[in-house]
């Protein structure tokens, strides 16, 4: 059992990165960002639960947990912020444990903190609150109401959590029982997600502030004196509230970058490499290899040592890389290309072999005497993202263009022809107008990137939340 943290896929704990990545199946809740599960390669069920409407029920994931482990699987349960914090973890774990499945729990950031923290609101402060208390506005059909003369003369913070349908009733209750009606109150609507919101006002006004700026759930409901330091502490960030999607890679440097300046950051799926057997050329005859991008050199390998033939073959080959990225990979695995591609300088009197993915090697234009090996296929990956949640989009090369136009709808590509999209590159600037993207920005590197996208929004600020 694992713990999301709140929203922002950055807040998973370094244990629960390493229990995802062993995980056969992970079982995951409706409020998980979906850019923490695209480093995984595990099965993935959703089961997440809307109010009043309930997916999967409870039963049936008690009952789904206890099937997949006893089938051999290694299953993470992951839930947004703590597993045992107002997440009915420990009711899943008391049914795991009846039917002697073994489980550990893996503790996440609770909203309850972190999501104050992203607002600028600590939970707690000297001169406020030495003591918090985190409460449930979401009960039981046939639980008991709760002891609002005792919470509402409670020292410090309270926090109320799933409470929004509540929200009216907490208010009198603490008013009712004593709380004074201008004891400051916060709502967060979204904590550390894109579309975080929240507003702020008295118990005696809150209900109308909510509704005036139509705020609903998923909120935290704050109320004490901590609620005052929020317009000194609340983040300021130059990208804060975009929402902007970017192509999926591990570790990926522009994730962190926009990251870095508030900017939240989703994955759109690349498409999907697929080796193929090609009739190798002879080893011992010697010649060219042209090595149009680094995949196809790695399958190409991969079916030498199939034949037991290593990397000790290529003696007799003078490697040219396509380009210097190319070069530079090849380097890293201890190869250094003789030279870069220049088809003028090819030696056509020995074998010229091009090693390259299947679509592009048929519109390269090289050689007619040349051996072309298509050593793998790109597979487009339909795209399961919902472009009217993103404020733009990030192209860091061509192939990502090709990649998610490749995956869409026809309705999902009329939407990427209008949305705003950063392109790295004139050439990759190029490609984005060849598919018919209208709205483009090209920046060179990754710095220029990030000041492009301030330089675009720093003046659309009223759009941030609801998107496009």
């Amino acid at each position: 059992m694992i713990g999301a943290g709140p929203g922002n896929p950055e807040l998973l704990t370094l244990l629960a990165q390493r229990r995802l990545a062993e995980a056969d199946v992970i079982v995951y809740d409706r409020l998980v960002n979906p850019a923490l599960l695209a480093p995984y390669a595990a099965e993935k069920i959703d089961v997440g639960k809307l109010p009043h409407h309930h997916k999967v029920s409870q039963y049936q994931i008690n009952d789904m947990l206890v099937e997949l482990a006893q089938s051999g699987k290694r299953v993470a349960r992951l839930k947004a912020g703590d597993p045992y914090v107002f997440g009915r973890g420990g009711e899943e774990g008391q049914y795991l444990k009846q039917h002697h499945v073994a489980f550990e729990v893996v503790p996440g950031l609770t909203s309850a903190i972190a999501g104050l923290a992203a607002a600028g609101i600590p939970i707690t402060h000297r001169d406020y609150a030495s003591s918090f208390h985190v409460i449930t506005g979401h009960r039981k059909a046939e639980g008991k109401e709760l002891d609002w003369a005792n919470i509402a003369h409670q020292e410090g913070t309270l926090v109320f959590l799933m409470g929004m349908e509540q929200l009216a009733t907490i208010a009198d209750q603490l008013m009712v029982n004593g709380m004074s009606a201008t004891t400051p109150v916060a709502v967060i609507q979204w904590a550390t997600h894109w579309k975080q919101r929240s507003v702020s006002a008295d118990l005696a006004t809150i209900v109308d502030v909510v509704t005036a700026a139509k705020i609903g759930a998923p909120a935290l409901i704050v109320v004490g004196g901590v609620v005052k330091l929020m317009p000194e502490l609340q983040p300021q960030l130059a990208l804060q509230g975009l929402h902007l999607l970017i192509p999926f890679k591990a570790e990926s440097k522009l994730f962190a970058a926009l990251q870095d300046e508030g900017a939240s950051v989703n994955y759109f799926d690349r498409r999907k490499k697929q080796p193929r057997a090609v009739a190798l050329p002879d080893m011992a005859a010697g010649g060219t290899l042209v090595i149009t991008d680094f995949a196809a050199f790695h399958y190409f390998q991969q079916q030498l040592l199939t034949l037991g033939v290593d990397g000790r073959s290529l003696n007799h080959w003078q490697l040219v890389a396509m380009n210097q990225v190319v070069a530079n990979r090849l380097q890293e695995t201890g190869l250094l290309a003789d030279a870069l591609y220049d088809e003028q300088q090819l030696d056509l009197t020995q074998p010229v072999v091009y090693l390259g993915e299947q679509a592009a090697l048929a519109q390269l234009n090289g050689p007619a005497t040349a051996q072309y090996l298509a050593t793998y296929e790109r597979i487009a990956v339909p795209q399961s993202v919902d472009l009217a949640d993103f404020h733009a989009v990030v192209f860091p090369s061509s192939a990502s263009v090709n990649d998610l136009y490749a995956g869409c709808d026809e309705a999902q590509r009329a939407q990427l022809q209008t949305m705003t999209c950063f392109a790295m590159g004139q050439t990759v600037a190029d490609e984005c107008q060849k598919l018919g993207l209208h709205a483009i920005v090209a920046a060179p590197s990754y710095d220029d990137v990030i000041q492009a996208v301030k330089k675009e929004f720093s003046t659309d600020e009223s759009n941030r939340v609801t998107g496009r």
